[in-house]
């Protein structure tokens, strides 16, 4: 019997349009703040949220098409043809931080407070990764699922791409996970490392900044790891991690 759910790798534009449709629902379902920090509806009418949407998915695809290490998956519902759930696995197979951390931009927001919140807010939630991620390693950046699918091994199938392509390269895995997330990471072998809220204070602030603060800080996330083939090795009675040992 064929398989209800089948995982694909995305190739074509309309397939990445598809994959934005999961997100922007998974996103609002129930609401997330980085859907307005990574999505922003500039007004508020039908048309602008349409003209959003429209900007993502070639955003999306732009940035998929110019990022060598962009793989984005997808999961069918071969009943219908529908795609149901999608997760962006960057494989890095040396080091992607040896001119050191990117400089991250926010092009989508216009220029103003608005973009420079945003890209501190990404910079906050990058800074783990760049500092202690400095192996060859698989990294997921987005994972989504209609809401209609939830419950259904859907983030699993999703997981185990990478996780199973990790493993054959011997490689390790990292993510910032939000909460309604960490469950699902923690059966495939990631653990959380610390909690990060976001620090996004700034003396003499504008009120445009003070709305930003009260409207887009997200809730806090968890920078997640998974060792080489999900094995964790204790030293003693703690974890001894390949950065505090000064493994290469």
């Amino acid at each position: 019997m064929a398989a209800k759910y089948v995982v694909r790798e995305m190739k074509s534009k309309g397939e990445m349009d598809a994959i934005m449709d999961v997100i922007w629902a998974a996103n609002y379902d129930p609401y997330d703040t980085y859907a307005q920090l990574f999505f922003p509806v500039l007004g508020y009418t039908a048309s602008a949220r349409e003209a959003a949407i429209a900007e993502s998915k070639d955003r999306f695809w732009e940035n998929h098409n110019s990022t060598p290490t962009s793989n984005w998956f997808y999961v069918e519902d071969t009943t219908n043809g529908r795609v149901v759930g999608c997760a962006q696995w960057e494989i890095h197979t040396q080091n992607p931080f040896k001119a050191g951390a990117p400089t991250l931009r926010a092009p989508w927001w216009p220029e103003g407070e608005y973009r420079d919140f945003c890209e501190e807010i990404i910079r906050q939630v990058y800074t783990p990764r760049t500092h202690w991620m400095r192996r060859p390693h698989l990294a997921l950046n987005w994972m989504a699922v209609l809401p209609a699918y939830r419950g259904k091994d859907i983030g699993s199938l999703l997981m185990s791409i990478g996780t199973s392509r990790a493993d054959a390269l011997g490689v390790e895995c990292w993510m910032e996970a939000s909460g309604m997330g960490k469950k699902l990471y923690e059966k495939h072998g990631f653990r959380s490392l610390f909690k990060m809220q976001f620090d996004m204070e700034r003396k003499d602030a504008s009120d445009v900044w003070r709305k930003c603060m009260h409207e887009l800080t997200p809730t806090p996330v968890y920078p997640m790891w998974r060792p080489k083939h999900g094995i964790w090795e204790l030293e003693g009675d703690s974890i001894q991690f390949p950065w505090e040992r000064g493994a290469a």
